[in-house]
């Protein structure tokens, strides 16, 4: 049996004693709400504070959702969605039930509500891992990191998430790309890649395209369609195919060269340029 307890004034003090009143206002409240009232206690301290203490307990038929007070976000649009206020910030999220992450939310960016699912800024984490790490993710969500490939498919099963990458160069230059959808299927299959259409600020090509429908692959797990490990040859985890127009997770290197191993977009420019940050993230269709 769940209790609500709740602290009010309700009376004053008299001179014969203690007089008691519900408003009209609170009476109503009482009648439409879900919970019956049970009994009051009082308690006076000191010459004029009165405490009125009355519980209740939930009408017949009623049930008490304890996620109405403990609330567990699965992503930042719901974060964005409840509390409408929420800035740039680390958060935890819970993709799905058993698992939650620590991870980036941009709130600001076209109408906020974005997960970040990776994000490179300064070249502190290594992202040449195994096949394991990048199942589950690594790095540290207020600096750079990978969210992980099976929480990433957790938000994405749906097949309703959007993509943004936004990208920098050295010189301070920025653009960025939407594809309309975004889906990463189960470690059973290989975390294969889906995305919709692409749209990307002028002057930027579509370099992911290229790895539409491959398989994820790591250093030490080849599922792309290359003689080569296309993962091994470029020092990165991603959905190579044969291989690669962009290397979001490759090396990072702190000046600008003609480099594929490296952070890079190459229909950006069409060379092989590193770049100083990139960052990919996704929303819900429904709130874009």
């Amino acid at each position: 049996m769940w209790t609500l307890i709740m602290a009010m004034v309700v009376g004053g003090v008299t001179a014969g004693g203690i007089k008691l009143h519900l408003s009209d206002e609170m009476k109503s409240m009482l009648e439409k709400s879900n919970w019956d009232h049970q009994n009051t206690a009082l308690s006076i301290h000191g010459p004029i504070t009165l405490d009125v203490h009355s519980s209740f307990k939930l009408k017949k038929g009623q049930v008490f959702l304890k996620s109405h007070i403990h609330r567990r976000n699965k992503d930042c649009a719901h974060i964005k969605r409840h509390r409408p206020l929420s800035r740039d910030g680390v958060y935890t999220i819970y993709p799905a039930p058993g698992m939650n992450k620590t991870v980036f939310c941009d709130m600001s960016t076209d109408g906020g509500g974005w997960t970040v699912i990776q994000r490179r800024i300064d070249g502190d984490t290594n992202f040449f891992r195994n096949w394991k790490e990048y199942k589950n993710g690594f790095g540290h969500a207020e600096d750079e990191y990978w969210l992980g490939n099976d929480a990433i498919h957790a938000l994405t099963k749906d097949k309703k998430q959007i993509l943004r990458i936004d990208l920098m160069k050295f010189s301070r230059e920025k653009a960025h790309v939407t594809y309309s959808l975004f889906f990463v299927d189960n470690e059973a299959n290989k975390y294969k890649l889906l995305l919709g259409n692409f749209n990307g600020t002028k002057g930027l090509g579509d370099s992911f395209s290229h790895s539409n429908n491959s398989y994820f692959s790591a250093r030490d797990a080849d599922n792309d369609n290359h003689k080569a490990n296309c993962a091994d040859t470029f020092k990165a985890g991603w959905w190579f195919n044969a291989c690669i127009n962009t290397n979001l997770n490759g090396e990072y290197r702190k000046a600008s060269r003609k480099d594929a191993k490296e952070l890079s977009w190459y229909h950006w420019g069409n060379s092989w340029r590193s770049l100083k940050s990139a960052k990919m993230m996704i929303r819900s269709v429904q709130i874009a």
